[in-house]
């Protein structure tokens, strides 16, 4: 079956679940005062009512959305029960949930879901429900808030954000101990940090100790929120920027003892094993490296802020936040939005925080304690709080942006590090293979 064939049919299927679903509210739940809020809200019905709530085991695992979601809610609302969904199961995707007509109340997941939604007739205004229910959106870091409509290309909110991954940069302070080279300081651009690296790469006793893995170059290009597509979804790679990032990233890392085979690739697993091991100084990662870290005790490591880029201080990498989207079809719109008031209070977010799944309150309060209920680092000295010191960029993503167009960026950039292409010669080769695909998914839809 072709996509387009595909795609019919999805929108037929879908098209009699809306007809049959209606797009009315209901089963709201009791009102005490929404967290940060003096005003009361309208009190409505409270007879039982179900929350279909679909999301990965990636973004809340089946122990984490009974920490975060069911107990909590339990505890305002509990005439609101809410039925987990995994989207990671085999038979239980977006895609496979519409054609069976089974929509969920809540949808959440990353910032491309927000176009999928969109196109699939999904995506709902939730500004009525959020003034409606007295939501004060001042208590939310307004990047998260504006990357849901710049990428939904909706002048309304479309879903609001659970929470916020980080980034940094992390080192390994016995190595530095090792060769007496000072520790990284918070604060440092992509050169400086890769200037440090360079101190710390060499041979040493037969090993061979690495000073910098910077992760893909898309991190920095969302950093200066340069796209890989233009308005017209004509490739930009061609352009200065682009080969400004490549000849950056050269620079930092693409240099003998650092980024020799097997680490002439972007990939971020080996680098980040490489991390634990012991034989890389430093590594541009994120929350999931904390994850990581609590299973290597033994490694003497901390982190500052996330190398910054000369045009673009104080800005870490993009907004990486999961968001939760009420559907247009929910027939329970009203509970839905109280399952979403009860993950965006004061005490689930700071639960959130402490967990490494970083608030997105602007509270200072919040911030500060970012990581703190993580047990393997109880007693450690830990600079945890630099992970949430800079601003997240928003950049645009257009609807044909994905792991696809990703990964001709990635290889573009791996055939410079395997000395098979010039900087010039892989940017012009990516960038006709990145218009003929976007060509071909426009030809296709």
């Amino acid at each position: 079956m072709t996509i387009h064939h595909w795609k019919r049919l999805l929108v037929l299927s879908l098209g009699t679940v809306m007809l049959l679903s209606g797009c009315s509210g209901g089963g709201a739940g009791v009102a005490p005062k929404p967290a940060n809020e003096g005003t009361d809200v309208p009190n409505s019905d409270t007879s039982p009512v179900t929350v279909k709530f679909a999301t990965s085991a990636g973004i809340f695992n089946e122990d984490e959305f009974k920490l975060y979601v069911t107990e909590p809610l339990a505890k305002k609302y509990p005439h609101i029960t809410v039925q987990y969904i995994n989207t990671s199961q085999q038979g239980s995707t977006l895609t496979d949930l519409v054609a069976a007509g089974n929509i969920p109340d809540i949808i959440v997941g990353y910032g491309g879901l927000l176009k999928q939604l969109k196109d699939l007739a999904l995506l709902s205004d939730m500004d009525p429900l959020i003034k409606k229910y007295k939501l004060d959106l001042n208590r939310i870091i307004p990047e998260t808030l504006e990357y849901i409509k710049v990428n939904a290309n909706t002048n309304y909110l479309g879903g609001l954000p659970a929470f916020n991954n980080t980034f940094g940069l992390f080192y390994n302070k016995a190595l530095f101990d090792k060769f007496g080279i000072p520790y990284p300081k918070d604060g440092m651009t992509w050169e400086e940090a890769g200037d440090l690296g360079k101190q710390m790469t060499r041979m040493y006793d037969g090993i061979q100790y690495r000073g910098f893995f910077p992760d893909n170059v898309n991190r920095m290009i969302n950093q200066v929120v340069q796209y890989q597509l233009d308005k017209n979804d004509k490739s930009t790679l061609t352009t200065d920027p682009w080969k400004n990032a490549f000849d950056l990233w050269n620079r930092i890392y693409n240099y003998p003892g650092n980024a020799d085979a097997p680490y002439n690739t972007m990939n971020f697993s080996n680098n980040q094993s490489a991390f634990i091991k012991g034989e890389l100084a430093m590594i541009a990662g994120s929350s999931s490296t904390l994850l990581a870290l609590r299973k290597a005790p033994d490694v003497n490591w901390d982190v500052v802020t996330y190398p910054q880029h000369k045009a673009a201080m104080g800005y870490s990498t993009n907004v990486d936040t999961p968001n939760m989207s009420i559907t247009e079809q929910s027939k329970a719109k009203d509970a839905a939005m109280r399952v979403i008031e009860s993950i965006l209070s004061d005490e689930v977010q700071l639960a959130l925080a402490r967990n490494a799944k970083m608030s997105i309150l602007a509270s200072d309060k919040v911030k500060q304690e970012y990581g703190k209920g993580i047990p393997e680092f109880a007693g450690k000295t830990l600079n945890l709080t630099s992970m949430t010191k800079l601003k997240p960029s928003v950049p645009r993503i257009s609807k044909y942006q994905g792991s696809d167009t990703n990964k001709i960026v990635l290889d573009a950039y791996e055939a410079v590090l395997r000395k098979e292409k010039d900087v010039n010669t892989a940017l012009r080769d990516a960038d006709e293979e990145l218009n003929k695909l976007v060509d071909f998914k426009k030809k296709n839809e």
